[in-house]
């Protein structure tokens, strides 16, 4: 007997395109990056007569005065160019922190949205897919947030302080939570991709873990931020810590009315 595919000239042709993609994605940002650690070199090695300062004194020409000024004013309190002594990597790495933590909580969020199913009008792969994205990025930003602390001199971070926790020379306890939230958050996304091997099951107990990681992750922010005082921070923390609170409660909610409704089927089919 012969057995025919199931797979389509369709859903090949779709197989392939998305491959094309990929490889299209990984070669313009490869370029991207290269383009980038020339230009940085460059600038290291010529200073301002490097492409870069030339470029930047073009894109500076084109703004407002008053921008100008701003910009200017700026870059001085930053130290710039980069030394090891400027408070550039410090607010670079202070910056990535609170883009990581955003999309952390944004990851955290779309996982219990999903799992309410509050949202129904998505189709489930972009559900699942924008799920994956947050997730790995949060991770990426994480990664990125750490090692700009290399290269500020104030507290002499090293890759033992930012791979090991609570040996940090700056608040070690607090930014040892973080280390921690880090390592949690990329074994839940390396679970992406071996939720085959897995199992449904085991991977979606494994997630229970991201409400772990996000509280460390809130805890690392609130108390070794250095801007944690501001009206702005607290405002974010106290956001994103109450949508998280209230969707979990949702959450458990709805999971405790589906079990009654289980329970009481049953009852209502013997009559």
């Amino acid at each position: 007997m012969t057995t025919f595919s199931k797979s389509s000239p369709q859903s090949s042709g779709k197989a392939v395109l998305d491959v094309l993609f990929i490889a299209l994605g990984v070669i313009v940002g490869g370029f991207i990056a290269l383009t980038l650690v020339w230009l940085w070199l460059d600038y290291q090695a010529a200073g301002t007569q490097s492409y870069l300062a030339m470029l930047s004194s073009q894109l500076m020409a084109w703004l407002p005065a008053g921008a100008q000024s701003t910009l200017f004013d700026q870059a001085q309190v930053m130290g710039l160019p980069l030394t090891g002594e400027t408070s550039a990597y410090w607010y670079m790495a202070r910056s990535g922190g609170i883009v990581a933590y955003v999309l952390l909580w944004l990851s955290v969020v779309w996982g219990l949205v999903m799992s309410t199913k509050i949202v129904r009008w998505v189709a489930p792969p972009l559900v699942y897919g924008l799920h994956e994205f947050l997730a790995i990025l949060s991770v990426v930003f994480m990664v990125l947030h750490s090692l700009v602390l290399l290269g500020d001199s104030y507290f002499d971070f090293t890759i033992f302080h930012l791979a090991i926790p609570f040996t940090a020379p700056y608040e070690p306890l607090w930014t040892g939570v973080g280390t921690i939230a880090f390592y949690l958050c990329l074994a839940l996304t390396i679970s992406f991709y071996v939720r085959k091997t897995i199992g449904q099951k085991v991977w979606r107990a494994m997630h229970y873990i991201s409400f772990l990681a996000y509280a460390l992750a809130l805890g690392h922010g609130i108390m070794a931020g250095t801007d944690s005082d501001t009206a702005m921070m607290q405002f974010v923390y106290l956001f994103t810590g109450s949508t998280v609170l209230f969707l979990t409660y949702y959450r458990l909610f709805t999971l405790k009315t589906k079990s009654k409704t289980k329970a009481r089927t049953p009852a209502r089919t013997r009559l």
